[in-house]
């Protein structure tokens, strides 16, 4: 990856940057009387034409659905080697083969769920799977999906598509993310997957499940390696914190865990995963030639819209602006 082939790149990402929106906007929003009254100070910034033919604040998924293909298709135009987009539109992949494999076995319309973000057209795979002809399909989606049918004829259990699927799709980003050598793409993936697997760790001993299940969930590929997270199954919090003070991710990691020591809620783990990962990402606004102010620049804005998710779900629900402002994450401005 020649860092000289994204100079136009940055510059326009630059110029991106100062729409972001500000810590002061995202106040007025957390303390604006209702959902509507959110969207009106949203109007005054880039996301007004995502508004677009919006008239009630209960429709506030359009808007961000709009705003979110909006981003990605002008970081396509303006990225050189599509990798760097690709990284983060991974994720939208694995949820379409997902949901294309509970429709079949459901037999249910989900067509709804579909997110045509991904770097392949679901439509495409969607065909080729009804058609019983995987050879056309990129081989890591082919592979995970023989990987969940194979297993759901043993198991007979819908509910190992996810954890089956994650595990491909964690695997195929690490390799990605590997395979352009720049330390930011590696290090996001692999301190992604240390939070990602903490968590679970957590959810299971909540849960009740045992070591081999717990094998089946843990990934493989983050910072702090698979035996020593599965070596957690019987610990507490405080043992778990004491565990991992030293780890790469110990900053954020130490207070999501004290945390959800404190409430018992799983989405404040969740909530310092983000700003870690934001603040991992910090460091983009600073470098001129290279692919990390526009990879940075779409997890701004994917962080971005989970915020105004949080703010408009909160207001629909009438929660006080004090609790709203525990749940938003990290801004990249």
């Amino acid at each position: 990856m020649d860092r000289m082939d994204f100079v136009q790149g940055v510059t326009r990402t630059r110029v991106l940057e100062t729409r972001l929106l500000s810590r002061t906007r995202i106040d007025r929003m957390i303390e604006a009387r209702d959902i509507d009254e959110v969207l009106k100070v949203l109007n005054e910034t880039e996301y007004s034409n995502s508004l677009a033919g919006i008239t009630r604040g209960e429709e506030y998924e359009k808007v961000l659905s709009n705003e979110l293909n909006r981003v990605y298709e002008l970081m396509r135009e303006i990225t050189k080697d599509q990798i760097v987009v690709d990284i983060l539109a991974l994720k939208y992949d694995y949820h379409n083969l997902k949901v294309m494999i509970k429709e079949k076995e459901a037999n249910k319309d989900l067509s709804d769920l579909y997110v045509s973000l991904g770097t392949t057209d679901y439509k495409d795979i969607k065909s080729e799977f009804l058609h019983g002809n995987l050879n056309g399909i990129k081989p890591e989606f082919k592979d995970a999906i023989e990987a969940v049918l194979k297993d759901l004829e043993e198991t007979k259990d819908p509910q190992r598509i996810d954890i089956i699927m994650d595990r491909y799709y964690y695997e195929h980003l690490y390799n990605m993310a590997k395979e352009t050598k720049i330390d930011l793409f590696i290090n996001y993936v692999k301190d992604m997957i240390d939070f990602i697997n903490i968590k679970s760790s957590i959810r299971l001993k909540k849960q009740g499940k045992d070591i081999r299940f717990f094998e089946d969930v843990i990934l493989p590929n983050g910072n702090i390696d698979k035996e020593t997270i599965l070596f957690t199954l019987n610990d507490n919090i405080d043992n778990m914190i004491l565990k991992f003070k030293n780890s790469k991710i110990s900053s954020g990691l130490i207070k999501g865990l004290e945390s959800y020591k404190e409430t018992n809620r799983l989405t404040d783990l969740e909530k310092y995963m983000d700003d870690y990962l934001m603040e991992l990402n910090k460091p983009s606004k600073y470098i001129h030639f290279g692919p990390e102010p526009i990879f940075s620049y779409i997890v701004a804005k994917e962080t971005e819209i989970k915020t105004l998710r949080i703010i408009m779900v909160s207001k629909l629900n009438n929660l006080s602006p004090d609790v709203i402002r525990e749940r938003v994450r990290d801004l990249y401005v």
